[in-house]
């Protein structure tokens, strides 16, 4: 069986087409997050002293680590002169002032409030803000068992759980990881490739009668199509781990720097009420796994529909069609009050921020399940099912002479 899964994925996806096609979605990708850096960040004016790039590493030094009194104290110090000096919008717009870090007094105050004080003082105030979630949550649960509700107690148990003792310490440098945690582009890149790659996996051998002949060999019928399933699988994960990993290293390289990858996954202000309590670096691996499991179960769907068809036309349009309909879909539900609408959908796993930015809930048997799980659990059972469903579906290689007998009466039923 090993060897029959090995050939299929080579058959199918160690091919010329193919290749083109992952190297110039992977050039077209790393341009698109090159623009991303230069369109959106503050930091991409250059490297002159006086840029905005070199004074805020020039700072970073000093208030990089552990958030002290001293720190803080420091940062305010000569932050409150600029919003005093600005306050009448009466100073010099003068572009090289020789006492100022950047060349104007306006610019000065603009990178200490945007990347300094704002910052430094939302991580500051976060642990008084996750404590007063935890609090409420105490008195929440104390208050639903009185009333003997118990998905409530459970539900705000978890809650507690979930932001009790949670703290941001340590300042460090989350500009990159704003930009990469919202970047979407690959995901629509990685779709199309599997739907390509996918499309001909039954088509090729139908639209060359191979698949009669297959029924003939004693791999052939449900061995070959179980091969399929698992090299489409195998092919899947590949494509999403290069894309993770492509996109991590292209925004790290297009920014700079990988600074910050220990901070706590709420660091980031959208994620300031994060259903996991992980960092950074943990988080970007278990958004891999997590796109991994949705365009795994995108691809079964996929697969089954390519399935009835002799000619590649219809089904990759088809797919296209049904891939269409889930990304809309997706997009326009994505920060719906609906929860189950976010559950089914399978894109919701690659845009998977928006399961993982917010702590919601469905109730299962009486007990909370938080919605990111829920969503990996039903994508999961879907891709299961659609697996079923084309084992069952596949014909059986009744015309093995080896077989014959065996099979003579299944075929015959």
């Amino acid at each position: 069986m090993t060897r029959l899964i090995r050939y299929e994925f080579y058959k199918l996806f160690c091919k010329r087409s193919i290749l083109v096609v992952l190297i110039l979605f992977s050039v077209i990708n790393l341009f698109k997050i090159n623009n991303e850096f230069h369109s959106y960040s503050y930091l991409a004016d250059g490297n002159d002293s006086r840029s905005w790039n070199s004074v805020y590493w020039q700072l970073y030094e000093k208030y990089r680590g552990e958030i002290t009194t001293d720190k803080i104290n420091h940062l305010l110090d000569l932050y409150q002169p600029l919003v005093d000096a600005t306050a009448d919008m009466t100073a010099s717009t003068d572009t090289d002032d020789p006492n100022t870090m950047t060349g104007n007094i306006y610019s000065d105050e603009n990178i200490l409030e945007k990347y300094y004080v704002q910052p430094m003082e939302y991580f500051y105030n976060y642990r008084t803000y996750a404590s007063e979630v935890a609090k409420k949550a105490k008195e929440n649960a104390a208050f639903y068992k009185e009333q003997g509700l118990n998905f409530e107690v459970r539900k705000n148990s978890v809650i507690y759980n979930l932001y009790s003792g949670r703290n941001i310490p340590a300042f460090a440098y989350r500009e990159m990881y704003n930009y990469y945690l919202n970047y979407d582009f690959s995901n629509i890149l990685v779709l199309l490739l599997c739907l390509y790659g996918i499309i001909s996996t039954f088509v090729y051998e139908k639209e060359t009668q191979m698949d009669m002949l297959l029924l003939t060999n004693p791999n052939g019928g449900k061995k070959t199509v179980l091969a399929k399933i698992v090299a489409v699988t195998l092919f899947v994960i590949s494509v999403v781990i290069w894309f993770s990993v492509l996109d991590y290293l292209g925004f790290s390289f297009s920014f700079g720097t990988m600074e910050g990858y220990n901070l706590p996954l709420y660091a980031i202000s959208n994620f300031s009420t994060a259903a996991v309590n992980c960092n950074l670096w943990q988080y970007v691996v278990l958004s891999a796994i997590t796109k991994a499991i949705g365009i795994w179960t995108m691809s079964m769907v996929f697969l089954l529909i390519s399935m009835f068809w002799r000619n590649a036309l219809i089904p990759f349009v088809t797919d296209f069609g049904v891939a269409l309909c889930l990304i809309i879909t997706g997009a326009s539900q994505s920060y719906s009050s609906n929860i189950w609408l976010k559950i089914i959908n399978p894109y919701s796993l690659l845009t998977n921020r928006i399961l993982f930015g917010k702590t919601e809930f469905i109730g299962f048997a009486g007990y909370p399940i938080q919605s990111f799980l829920a969503a990996i659990i039903f994508a999961v059972i879907v891709g299961m099912a659609v697996i079923t469903v084309m084992v069952i579906l596949s014909k059986k290689n009744c015309h093995c002479r080896d077989r014959r007998i065996k099979c003579l009466d299944s075929c015959t039923k």
